[in-house]
């Protein structure tokens, strides 16, 4: 035990040793323990047991070791406090839940956060406590730590000097149950004398806090019986006071018991964890909790950020950054581990009896293949709350339809039991569940596209629509055998495009782009690095004109849809053009703009010297405050044309709307943004392929 453990479990066995003293202990010499040296006495043999029950709660409940831990944290070094709701929301029906969520515009189903309360605060006020959350939400911990703060006396923070007795649910196998037999065990274990007449007249005068962990961990079977138990024993033992914990799902309605619910963490509990997780002396060197937290903040990292608010995936997260101080570019092995988590690791750690089976002959793989459908069907109807007649007729068609899936299994028992489990599906309201988080929906979505060769049909269908962007690079990053079909499959959508209507307006562009950029052979950026740069010199100058031109007409939309996308590429020229300041300021910025591309040399058919020159001449006839607004106007008009000119800018050119552009930019410049980002996840790509597509990138077929 190194020596902070042995300082914590000393400070605690004085604070017990204060409330034995208090409460008293037949076998215990008070006025020995008051007037002698009681570290002298336990090194010379005597009171043993007092240190031992602090030593036994600290080994078995203050240390935590999860997953791939190598080595086991105090949990008093990485607890964060719990938040609690008193009214559980998915008691009532709400026909809006979805519509809720949309509106929200968070990746979150948990976006309720009013009336949150802290964990210990309600352990102080309430004398019988159920305790709910989803897996891996807390509550063991939670109950842990209470159990903790008893024993600190009045060095903790729980108010009540009561001696905390926890006793763990899955272990009630038995028919015959003695609830006070096992709170004696935990004392005769350590060496207390007379235990039974002790804890008898410390039950009869409520001088226990007993925390009954895992209501949802006792065997099937046994579950009625353990419930009246509990009940029997509190009516009982009525001026103790109870905290029992129950995953929410199978909660069941105890009398006495005031209902809370532990919520998911919030991004400052998030924070907090991360500090708390990476607290030694190297890492608060090299501000390793500081830089966990930054990527996490990252865009394509928000996927990954939401499963964080799962304590249990949150500790998954901090043990892959200490691994590797970084979180793995393809998100879809990170996810992969994550679902699995729920679905075997954290209860094969739990070591959760077999329960009823009720996936007797299911296999994990065939669980797994079963969600991908049930999350694939959803996510194409845009479904992410669903009925759970829906959920459960899925569940029996996906079993029928599946030689190997035993055909005996009850849908609904099958539902409710991946809901306590593992938590993976989860009700949100009275009968309406969604995937706990929404990324592992979109894993299990691409897992679906990938296992039944569904790639081309899907990028036909959803290659253009944001909400389908993560499940893409998923798919790309779960191709092992080679992402070439995915990423050919966008390009054959991207040139499709050019056959529409509005795609035919962008191919002079596109043709403009090659031909100035095509002999730029001694440019640093690849060539469709340059082409990308000249159609957006082409889209910004576009709108830039419109700014511009519109400015005189009372139409606001024009001048919205010009701002918009013209700050999108240039804001402090947008900002000037708008204000319609003509100053040496502006024209400064077209000069810096102009050095970019020459010193890069974007285009080969630009006489850069010549062009600046113009730009600083431009910068002497500026009309004044005293110019007439048709002076500012032929002032404008004589700007406008000398960089057409420059750039070969035809009226063909620049004959787009800037909604015309927010469209191509949201069909035919989107797709091959998504392209680049799954080249850049993927696992495998044949360089042949690559190299192929990236030079057609941005060409007319």
């Amino acid at each position: 035990m190194t020596g902070i453990e042995t300082t914590i479990v000393t400070a605690l066995t004085n604070n017990f040793i204060g409330q034995m003293i208090k409460s008293g202990w037949e076998g215990i010499n008070k006025n020995e323990l008051l007037h002698k040296d009681v570290g002298q006495l336990i090194r010379e043999g005597k009171y043993l047991f007092l240190r031992e029950y602090t030593q036994r709660y600290w080994d078995r409940h203050g240390m935590i070791k999860v997953l791939k831990m190598s080595k086991p944290m105090d949990l008093e070094s990485i607890y964060i406090n719990a938040k609690c709701l008193g009214n559980l929301v998915r008691d009532y029906y709400d026909e809006n839940l979805e519509n809720k969520y949309r509106e929200s515009k968070h990746r979150r189903f948990n976006f309720r956060d009013d009336g949150k309360k802290d964990g210990l605060l309600l352990a102080n006020q309430e004398q019988y406590l159920m305790v709910l959350g989803d897996p891996g939400i807390g509550k063991s911990t939670f109950l842990r730590k209470v159990g903790l703060e008893a024993l600190k006396g009045n060095q903790g923070s729980y108010q009540h000097p009561l001696t905390p007795v926890l006793l763990e649910l899955k272990n009630f196998k038995e028919n015959e149950i003695n609830i006070q037999v096992l709170i004696e065990e935990e004392f005769k274990i350590c060496g207390f004398p007379n235990v039974e007449k002790n804890i008898s007249n410390k039950l009869e005068k409520g001088e226990l806090l007993i925390l009954l962990d895992g209501l949802d961990e006792v065997p099937t079977a046994n579950v009625n019986n353990v419930i009246e138990k509990i009940k029997d024993f509190v009516d009982r033992y009525h001026k103790n006071r109870f905290i029992l914990s129950c995953r929410t799902a199978a909660r069941t309605h105890l009398q006495r018991f005031t209902d809370i619910e532990i919520v998911e963490f919030d991004d400052q509990q998030i924070q907090s964890f991360i500090e708390h997780w990476f607290s030694s002396e190297l890492d608060r060197k090299n501000e390793t909790a500081k830089n966990c937290w930054e990527l996490l903040q990252k865009k394509e990292y928000k996927s990954a950020k939401e499963l964080a608010h799962t304590p249990l995936l949150l500790t998954f997260l901090c043990w892959v950054y200490d691994d590797k101080q970084s979180f793995p570019t393809n998100r879809s092995c990170l996810y992969q581990n994550a679902l699995r988590i729920l679905l075997e690791t954290w209860s094969a750690e739990k070591r959760l009896p077999n329960r009823g089976l009720v996936y007797e002959n299911l296999s994990i793989e065939q669980e797994e293949i079963l969600l991908s459908e049930i999350a694939y069907q959803n996510f194409v109807a845009d479904k992410l709350f669903l009925e759970k007649r829906e959920v459960v007729k899925q569940i029996k068609d996906h079993l029928k339809q599946n030689l190997n899936a035993p055909q005996h299994l009850d849908g609904e028992k099958v539902l409710k039991t991946i809901e306590i489990e593992q938590g993976i599906l989860v009700e949100r309201a009275r009968d309406i569940y969604s995937f706990s988080h929404l990324t592992l929906q979109e894993y299990l979505t691409a897992q679906y596209i990938y296992d039944n060769d569904l790639i081309e049909e899907t990028v036909k269908n959803h290659i253009t629509e944001t909400r389908w962007q993560e499940v893409f690079l998923l798919v790309a990053g779960l191709m092992r055998g080679k992402a070439d079909k995915l990423l050919l499959a966008m390009e054959k959508e991207a040139h499709n495009y050019l056959k529409t209507p509005l795609g035919q307006k962008l191919v002079p562009i596109l043709q403009w782009a090659d031909e100035m950029t095509k002999d730029s052979v001694d440019s640093p950026i690849k060539p469709v690095g340059r082409r990308a740069l000249a159609h957006w010199l082409v889209i910004f100058y576009t709108c830039i004109i419109y700014i511009y031109n519109v400015i005189h007409i009372p139409n606001v939309t024009a001048i919205i849809h010009s701002i918009v996308i013209a700050y999108a590429y240039a804001p402090e020229i947008a900002y000037l053009i708008t204000k319609m300041s003509f100053t040496p300021k502006l024209i400064d910025e077209f000069v810096q703009l102009v050095n970019l591309f020459a010193q890069d040399r974007i285009v080969s058919k630009v006489n850069f010297s010549q062009l600046s020159a113009d730009l600083e001449a431009f910068k002497q006839i500026i009309p004044d405050d005293k110019a007439t607004t048709k002076e500012r106007q032929e002032f404008a008009d004589q700007f406008l044309k000398m960089w057409s000119t420059a750039f070969n800018l035809t009226p063909e050119l620049l004959n787009l709307s800037p909604k015309e552009i927010s469209e191509i930019d949201k069909h035919y410049f989107y797709i091959n943004r998504r392209i680049l980002d799954c080249k850049k996840v993927a696992v495998n790509i044949s360089p042949t392929v690559w190299q192929e597509i990236e030079e057609r990138m941005l060409r007319v077929p």
